[in-house]
């Protein structure tokens, strides 16, 4: 009997190991508009990048002949400045928000400039100053991405622990400061 197992086990291993899957998905502001251009990196449980992928201007990517495996994640990174997209509306829509009479979906990620995990008034300064054009020292990415099920600060990041089958993951980007989605994407 333990025999036949270690056979059938052989036997099968070869075809275990070889198991490839396809991991891909979209990525859309929150008023499900796509974003083009994102660079979307594969990578595995040390870090190192396995594939790099540009989103379509229907915002698709993918990575074909991904190894059956643990430990991948998903990285994303986008060109921006702070200023694309930024009006005195999306001041004035951080400060309906701050004063707690609405908010709109995602507001935490786009209103949150200053990446403090809140939309406060520092934001609303960070915001204005960038549309008088006074320089500012902020190193942040201009662009987040996340899973649209996480609603605190996102990290440009979605952890895929175990590929066992072909995935679809959903992404949805916003710019800091852009807090009703009008920048331009420059899709072609």
């Amino acid at each position: 009997m333990i025999r036949i197992i270690a056979i059938i086990f052989v036997l099968l291993l070869p075809a275990w190991l070889a198991a490839q899957h396809r991991i891909g998905g979209q990525i859309v502001l929150p008023n499900a508009i796509p974003i083009c251009n994102v660079l979307v990196e594969l990578r595995d449980a040390n870090q190192q990048t396995i594939a790099m992928d540009l989103s379509e201007t229907d915002g698709t990517f993918l990575f074909e002949d991904v190894p059956a495996g643990t430990g991948y994640h998903l990285a994303f990174s986008r060109e921006g400045t702070l200023l694309q997209g930024l009006s005195t509306m999306d001041v004035l829509l951080m400060a309906y928000h701050i004063l707690g009479h609405g908010t709109l979906p995602y507001m935490a990620w786009a209103g949150d400039v200053n990446n403090s995990a809140t939309v406060t008034t520092l934001d609303m300064i960070t915001t204005r100053k960038a549309i008088l054009g006074i320089p500012l020292d902020a190193n942040l990415p201009v662009w987040v991405f996340d899973d649209p099920d996480v609603f605190v600060a996102p990290d440009n990041r979605i952890d895929l622990p175990t590929l066992e089958a072909d995935l679809d993951v959903p992404v949805i980007g916003v710019k800091r400061g852009d807090v009703n989605y009008t920048a331009v994407l420059g899709c072609q």
